[in-house]
């Protein structure tokens, strides 16, 4: 029995790049704009380590971070010649990634599995559309490996819990697979033969960064989170043992040369005892080295101060909205005072921030994206980022907008989260968010210029990650959309 686990291709020119594996919400980049940014695949890279561990011949491909053709990864599949073939989809992807499938189909006689948000969130649907066996729903670590060894015995898949499945023309859902609950009894993910060098936070300032997660699930449930509402699909916040967590440290500091750690957790500090068990246990095992994380801005300044004598360098926390009424209806429950607490209290202490912000959320006027704008330029973070609120399928979001007649189209292709707003309000047109989008991205543009140290790190960065000339190619390519922007 051999799988082959794939990122499939996407898109991909000299202008823009899609990045979907491993991001929390996929989306097409302007190449010109944004510093280089392929996530790691966690979800793929730990179905492959499990499979690995159960004795099974596995390929993991990552062809969007290779930045490899169709007919390459068709050939690279061809090679393979697997016998089952996972397919990591999402929404403004999933055409591309059902064609894909098709062209597998013609290639190579393998079973077709598909995984990821959209496929959870809509399987029958993904399975109607495509020459796919089956859908492995949410947390797939252990079913990848149950369903692999069904078909390599031509057994039923009756009784794997946490799949859809196709049978003629007969779709069934199995009952949901509990989430596991001991993170410490998975292997370490995969990562030797992907492109680790290529894999970078934006956040992270040093370089090669190498991403670890020491939880998994969120203990909110915010009404746009795929991660918390689909992905995981009951609320459950589940910690590893903090001397684990150090241990994987050591191992990607001696096997990839990792100068900066990132925690890609939902929420490193979702448990303030567990960032600070995790800060204590860097700190009581000597370790040196630089790391960031996701958190949120509930975050005390005991913990933050233990964090930052460990090693700690920066945060990445999600505030969304200004507006208390908008924050309420998301179901955020994030004070704005501890907001601006928390960014006084990490600049004390010399942590950098990157703020994330959206626009487009449920209740959204022009009033309240520019009270979101003025809000997020008032922390003086780092850093920030700025998005469009969108309405993925499987979300409360996306319930509330097919209700309320707020979706402007059905065209999974514009579900992107970048760029292009997908809903429309009573008091907010979808041009009113993306006028207030370019407002924000603008101020976000001088910001940065007038931050010398900030705009040094991240050139260093480039330089390491690209050399001298790749370096020269990316300012110039950056400087053209400055001086575009900033006319």
């Amino acid at each position: 029995m051999k799988v082959m686990l794939i990122n499939s291709p996407w898109v991909h020119d000299r202008e823009q790049y899609g990045v979907k594996a491993g991001a929390r919400w996929a989306h097409v980049r302007p190449r010109r704009k944004t510093i280089p940014y392929f996530p790691y695949p966690f979800a793929m890279a730990y179905a492959a380590s499990n499979l690995m561990q159960a004795g099974i011949d596995t390929v993991l491909l990552d062809a969007v971070a290779m930045e490899i053709s169709v007919s390459e990864t068709l050939n690279a599949i061809t090679q393979c010649n697997p016998d089952m073939i996972v397919l990591e989809t999402s929404t403004p992807s999933i055409e591309s990634d059902l064609h894909f499938a098709s062209m597998v189909a013609k290639s190579v006689d393998a079973s077709i599995v598909f995984s990821g948000p959209h496929a959870t969130a809509l399987p029958e649907d993904v399975l109607r559309s495509s020459e796919g066996r089956a859908v492995l729903r949410g947390e797939y670590d252990i079913t990848i490996v149950e369903l692999a060894q069904a078909i390599d015995d031509r057994s039923s898949l009756a009784n794997i819990l946490g799949i859809s499945w196709k049978s003629g023309d007969a779709v069934t859902h199995n009952p949901n697979r509990s989430l596991i609950t001991d993170l410490d009894e998975l292997p370490y993910p995969v990562r030797k033969g992907l492109p680790m060098e290529r894999y970078t936070d934006p956040a992270c300032k040093k370089f090669p960064n190498v991403s670890i997660i020491s939880s998994r699930g969120c203990p909110y449930r915010c009404i746009f989170c795929l991660e918390s509402t689909v992905f995981f699909h009951t609320p459950s916040f589940r910690r590893r043992d903090p001397q684990k967590v150090v241990d994987e440290m050591i191992h990607v500091i001696d096997n990839y040369n990792a100068q900066e750690i990132y925690f890609d957790d939902s929420s490193f500090t979702a448990s303030h005892q567990h960032a600070r068990a995790v800060a204590q246990a860097i700190i009581d095992r000597r370790l040196s080295i630089a790391w960031s994380c996701m958190a949120d801005a509930r975050v005390d300044f005991d913990t933050l101060k233990l964090m930052k004598s460990s090693g700690c360098t920066g945060l990445k926390f999600g505030v969304e909205t200004a507006d208390e009424a908008i924050m309420k209806r998301i179901n955020k429950k994030l004070d704005l005072n501890n907001v601006r607490r928390f960014a006084e209290d990490c600049k004390k202490l010399g942590l950098y921030t990157h703020g994330t912000f959206m626009f487009g959320l449920p209740g959204e006027t022009k009033k309240s994206i520019q009270k979101t704008i003025d809000f997020a330029f008032s922390l003086d973070c780092t850093t920030s980022q700025f998005s469009v609120a969108t309405p993925f399928p499987g979300t409360a979001f996306y319930e509330m907008a097919k209700t309320e007649g707020w979706l402007v189209t059905d065209d999974w292709n514009a579900f992107d989260g970048g760029q292009s707003p997908v809903v429309s309000y009573p008091e907010c047109s979808r041009q009113d968010i993306i006028e207030g989008l370019e407002r924000a991205k603008k101020r976000k543009i001088l910001q940065l210029i007038t931050h010398p140290v900030v705009l040094s790190q991240y050139l260093y960065k480039l330089y390491k990650m690209k050399g001298f000339w790749g370096l020269m190619s990316e300012i110039a390519g950056k400087a053209g959309y400055l001086l575009e922007r900033t006319r």
